[in-house]
């Protein structure tokens, strides 16, 4: 497979494309909701450009509970229709992208004090149901017995058994960042590290947006922008972003944080994913991943749109749901390899009282007077679906001469990516042509599919061992450098390589040897250098590990 340039000087050329020929939509926003509209435009034949003021999936689209799923607890709250909705996107994803999206068991405990065997049957017959019984809707129930094969540590005592089904899961940035070079494959472009200042209306009174001023953050410089239609798709901060067309009387968002702590695998045994009570009664989950778990999550509405902290109050409750639910198992603090926040972007309801685990995670598309189209709402696994639904409403804006050449949405039928391989046979032959250890080789197969050969070849034998002991190899440093159009040591780490959620000593002990290696591929000088590995420092300090200042309020 061919190794398609994206780097910081394709980056360069697609905003002077863009200011020199303007576009027909101008995209705000590089998660996977942006990323979804910009693909979906693709598929159609717009000549579209998404602009992200930091990195792409910097936000809730990095930091979530990497769950491609139908969402079995929204029936309890009625919302059948966007677990029937979600459960189709899930089935979709596999099939479209099945290197990239993995079906994982789930398991459903019951327990004499807590939710009835009958009561957690139902649920799994509603929805499988709701999945028009597909395959991958399948459910068993497993007897006392079974349950213990599955996770000898969790709690027995009461326990009358489970139901074992299964979802999926996926990692969000890297489902971004395919989903952008997707589009870019087929004539879009996406720049990171570049905002949204002003837009720009008609000169005829009627305020209709005709495109944006828009602050290149890596060059300092601005550009102007024509564009026919502007879609917000900026996550947390769509509310900011209208306020720049005129004042926003009444958000359209509620937004809650979901805190989530990552451990070694081997501290908890299990065999997928199990779900258990919050002394509040939420419902929280362990969910092993390689050589790491996640445990999750909390559900706080907060105004921390742009950096969400940890708090030990949230870490203290997961801690505590934990111990409750495998009692055999002393976790604490020390186990922590990180922790981190996202913030889910919910449609304000009228009702200000409800909880945010009970808000509808329902997408809804806003237009304003200008032509603004907002995107609020909507879910990791629904993305899809949800950029089909806002280009439907772009070509409503265009004229009607162009709508008949545009063509129709192809992303429900096309694969994300065109690499065709068997992943076990590919694992294997990297591991004894490259010496790999199991843990990078599944690694690289996964994230790189039918490319991760061609990285390995392109670097010296030294750049082809692992970062640590991590899952991660200096390799897909260069290979990123080139492809991925990294601008910094934080986007590397934080959403290329996932280093700073998931490896052992999140990359501080070889931040030399890393920073050294992205240097030489990016031209960075040694103050550069230096510069980078300051801001890597104080972003895992600020973003992965739990809130100095809060701790010593707590213990004061």
């Amino acid at each position: 497979m061919s190794q398609v340039p994206w780097s910081l000087a394709e980056r360069a050329a697609d905003l002077t494309r863009a200011e020199r020929d303007g576009v027909e939509l101008l995209v705000v926003g590089g998660g996977i909701t942006g990323a979804g509209v910009l693909r979906d435009a693709a598929t159609r034949g717009l000549r579209a450009l998404l602009v992200e003021r930091g990195d792409f999936a910097s936000g809730t689209s990095s930091r979530s509970s990497k769950f491609v799923h139908g969402g079995l607890r929204y029936i309890g709250e009625g919302q059948l229709a966007t677990t029937r909705a979600a459960c189709r996107e899930r089935d979709l994803l596999l099939r479209l992208a099945p290197h990239l999206v993995e079906r994982v068991p789930f398991l459903l405990p019951s327990y004499a004090d807590k939710t009835p065997l009958w009561q957690v049957r139902s649920a799994l017959w509603i929805y499988a149901a709701l999945a028009n019984f597909r395959a991958p809707s399948r459910f068993r129930m497993l007897a006392p017995e079974e349950v213990k094969d599955f996770s000898r540590d969790l709690r027995s005592r009461g326990l009358r058994g489970a139901g074992l089904y299964y979802d999926a899961r996926v990692d969000d940035a890297r489902l971004v960042i395919e989903t952008l070079r997707s589009a870019r494959s087929l004539g879009c472009a996406a720049v990171n590290h570049a905002e949204v200042i002003e837009f720009a209306t008609d000169s005829q009174g009627r305020r209709k947006i005709t495109g944006a001023r828009v602050r290149d953050r890596l060059d300092r410089r601005t550009l102007s922008i024509r564009a026919e239609v502007v879609v917000n798709a900026a996550g947390p901060a769509v509310d900011r972003v209208r306020g720049l067309d005129r004042p926003v009387k009444r958000p359209e968002l509620r937004c809650a944080k979901g805190v989530h702590l990552v451990i070694s695998g081997d501290r908890i045994h299990t065999r997928g994913t199990i779900t258990f009570p919050g002394s509040d009664g939420r419902h929280l989950f362990l969910s092993p991943w390689g050589d790491v778990a996640l445990i999750g999550t909390t559900d706080s509405f907060t105004d921390e749109i742009d950096d969400p902290v940890v708090t030990p109050e949230e870490v203290r409750y997961l801690l505590d749901a934990v111990r409750a639910a495998f009692p055999g198992v002393e976790l604490g603090i020390s186990d922590l390899r990180s922790v981190y926040a996202g913030v889910r972007p919910l449609p304000a309801g009228p009702d200000a009282s409800t909880p945010p685990s009970s808000v509808s995670r329902e997408d809804r598309i806003y237009r304003d007077p200008s032509g603004l189209l907002s995107a609020a709402g909507g879910k990791l696994t629904t993305y899809r679906a949800m950029g089909e639904k806002i280009v439907d409403r772009v070509l409503e804006q265009m004229p009607r001469a162009r709508r008949r050449e545009l063509g129709r949405s192809r992303t429900a039928s096309l694969p994300l990516r065109d690499d065709d391989f068997e992943p076990q046979e590919l694992e294997s032959g990297l591991r004894l042509r490259f010496g790999l250890g199991p843990l990078q080789s599944e690694h690289l197969v996964r994230t790189y599919g039918a490319r991760a050969e061609a990285l390995l070849l392109a670097v010296p034998e030294a750049l082809r061992r692992p970062i640590g002991r991590s899952r991660y190899t200096l390799a897909e440093i260069p290979w990123t450098l080139r492809t991925e159009c990294p601008a910094t040591l934080c986007d590397l780490l934080e959403r290329r390589l996932r280093v700073a959620m998931f490896a052992p000593g999140q990359g501080l002990p070889e931040l030399s040897l890393i920073a050294q290696t992205a240097a030489e591929g990016a031209g960075w000088d040694a103050d550069r250098t230096r510069a980078e590995m300051r801001a890597y420092t104080e972003s895992i300090h600020g973003r992965y590990r739990i809130a100095e200042s809060t701790r010593k309020r707590s213990a004061a």
